[in-house]
């Protein structure tokens, strides 16, 4: 009987001859579970994509753990080897690699334009241990910036705000506050290099030699190095890692890691991904309710097949599943053509947004405001599954009560005025 009970739940769904608003609610509902779907895969993607990217873009180029010594480090391949060896060491295991840098705030000054930057004096050496810049630059620029002196590398945003190109000097500008020396630090540079790594650090991030930089450095200690970046195995365990660092260096040395540095950006995408997913999931639920209106509707026009099937031995259970089988085929359809929507969505809504910017020659994602100048998607096959199952639950669950009605109709009471 259970076939029976498919056979004309399907028969109700798909014929023609039925009551127009009743079949504009359905398509309604079904629009609405299509769309719902649709949007949270896709939002969910994008917001997976955001993710991806702060964690393999951003956060492997600036460092992940950050160690300072007040005065600048005056033995810092010493303090390297210290970090690194597993023996001297408790969290030597989560550490994968360790670089010397310099940091200077500096101002970048060209003719009537001035911009504050952030310039890291690296080591060709050991700077592509514990970061990925160099895949943004030419072979050969960390070489060069630390083989000759007066070479800078600029993040393309720096460079377009200052009206600069590939070749052209600036006019670097170190300010300094020691009661030794309290006048600034003026250097002309070149530049050899401009990168894009399509993030909010092209409008900030400057790239010096290391020696070249720590002369400019404001350090009370001869090598003018300021610390050490750390790349460590596990993201998540930076603060774990900086503290464990901080209480067993002698007093003088501090640390810094990206939970406080950029993760408020990471906590709010994780937010905003909650909050939207939350939204979308009500779109669903208002349509899964669209579909109770639907079969209310369809109840109280098969009121008298309805009471002509009781007379034949249907039981209570048979006419339920007949009206479940209806309201769920709304909901296997819309969520079928939702998911594939959705995918279709995910998969080209970054090639998408940018055929849209070159179009209209507009840039909906500027790098100096978000993460990222770009809209990234990255589709997870668990984001999908949980978003069908939700629709599919939801849309069964609204099957619940109009079945109910539907079973509770006495026969006599239906056919008394047909």
């Amino acid at each position: 009987m259970e076939i029976f009970s498919l056979f004309v739940g399907l028969r109700y769904t798909l014929t023609r001859h039925r009551n127009r608003s009743v079949s504009f609610i359905s398509a309604i509902a079904m629009v609405g579970i299509i769309l719902g779907v649709a949007l949270l895969i896709t939002v969910l993607s994008v917001m997976n994509g955001f993710d991806r990217e702060l964690k393999e873009r951003i956060l492997n180029i600036m460092p992940q753990v950050t160690l300072y010594k007040s005065g600048g480090l005056e033995d810092w391949r010493g303090l390297r080897k210290q970090v690194l060896a597993s023996d001297d060491m408790a969290v030597a295991a989560d550490i994968i690699a360790a670089a010397p840098f310099v940091e200077l705030q500096v101002m970048l000054h060209e003719g009537r334009k001035t911009q504050p930057a952030l310039v890291y004096g690296v080591d060709a050496e050991y700077e592509s241990t514990v970061s990925d810049i160099k895949r943004y630059l030419s072979s050969d620029t960390l070489a060069s910036l630390n083989q000759k002196s007066g070479q800078i590398a600029l993040g393309s945003g720096l460079a377009k705000k200052l009206g600069l190109e590939l070749n052209d000097t600036l006019t670097l500008i170190v300010p300094r506050a020691s009661a030794s020396n309290n006048s600034p630090a003026i250097k002309r540079l070149m530049i050899i290099d401009v990168f894009e790594t399509g993030t909010e650090l092209d409008h900030s991030l400057a790239l010096m030699g290391l020696d070249n930089a720590a002369v400019l450095n404001d350090s009370q200690q001869s090598t003018g190095i300021t610390g050490l970046h750390l790349k460590i195995d596990d993201l998540f365990s930076a603060s774990r890692v900086a503290s464990s660092l901080r209480s067993q260096l002698p007093l003088g040395f501090y640390t810094n890691d990206w939970t406080r540095t950029h993760g408020n950006i990471y906590y709010a995408i994780k937010m905003s991904k909650s909050l939207v997913s939350l939204l979308l999931f009500l779109i669903i639920a208002i349509a899964a309710f669209n579909v109770v209106s639907t079969l209310v509707m369809v109840v109280v026009d098969k009121q008298s097949d309805i009471a002509i099937l009781r007379t034949l031995g249907v039981s209570n259970q048979q006419i339920m599943a007949i009206f479940m089988v209806q309201g769920s085929v709304i909901g296997v359809v819309g969520t079928a053509i939702g998911i594939a929507l959705g995918v279709s969505l995910s998969l080209f809504v970054d090639s998408m947004v940018a055929g849209l910017e070159a179009l209209f020659n507009v840039s909906f994602l500027e790098s100096d405001i978000y993460p990222v100048s770009f809209l990234p998607s990255s589709l997870q096959l668990g984001d999908v599954v949980l978003v069908a199952s939700v629709s599919l639950i939801m849309s069964l669950l609204a099957t619940i009560y109009p079945a109910r009605k539907a079973a509770n109709i006495q026969p006599a009471q239906a056919l008394r005025y047909d």
